[in-house]
């Protein structure tokens, strides 16, 4: 099983537990509205090979390769429904990864350009916690990107593409949290994102992000 696909598994569990606990257990509301954001390493495989296919679907064949990785902020605008759950906006940023392309048809020629994608999404946000001061979390829900990709060539031929499409995929992490005073939290979370990019316009991927952050809740 790919580590994704094990944590966001987990993820998912953990969401459900605390689902059911704060069903279960009547505990005391502590609702508040809070903002944060964070630094995000976000990484993205093969993605030179998915570029390749888009072209292909366009009419150009390349041979591309791409960053793999790019480091980005993200904000986040929640509400704490209770001591276990919330439900939380975000806005999320992958970008820029520099793309190179060896063009094979219509003509030979060498192009260069970049890959990038940001998105808004939704999520349920289920915490249970270990003691007074930390706690784990798991995320579930969905997110719109808006991802574009631009080629220009490199020697003043024809080879020029800028395309851009929106998808909307799920959204699943897995994070730990520790409560630094009564209104802040640290958070560290490791988060998969589907579906970024169209397979015909821009290439699409699947994003691994590990991301740091703090929140503020307003009491």
């Amino acid at each position: 099983m790919k580590l994704h696909s094990l944590l966001s598994s987990i993820g998912l569990a953990c969401t459900g537990a605390v689902l059911i606990s704060s069903t279960a257990f009547a505990a005391e509301p502590v609702t508040s509205v809070y903002i944060g954001g964070g630094l995000a390493y976000s990484s993205a495989s093969g993605l030179g090979g998915k570029i390749d296919s888009a072209m292909a679907a366009q009419g150009l064949g390349t041979s591309s390769t791409a960053d793999s990785s790019s480091t980005n902020p993200n904000v986040r605008l929640g509400y704490q429904l209770n001591s276990n759950f919330a439900i939380e906006g975000s806005y999320d940023r992958v970008g820029t990864m520099n793309v190179q392309s060896a063009v094979s048809t219509p003509s030979a020629d060498t192009a260069s350009g970049t890959w990038k994608a940001h998105g808004l999404g939704l999520s349920v946000v289920g915490r249970l916690p270990i003691d007074n001061k930390w706690s784990v979390y798991g995320r579930l829900g969905a997110e719109q990107w808006r991802t574009s990709l631009n080629l220009t060539s490199n020697t003043g031929g024809a080879t020029n593409a800028g395309t851009s499409s929106i998808t909307t995929g799920l959204v699943t992490g897995l994070g730990t949290a520790y409560s630094v005073s009564r209104n802040i939290d640290a958070t560290a979370e490791y988060i998969h994102y589907d579906r970024v990019g169209s397979t015909s316009v821009t290439g699409q991927t699947g994003i691994n992000a590990f991301s740091l952050g703090v929140n503020y809740h307003f009491m």
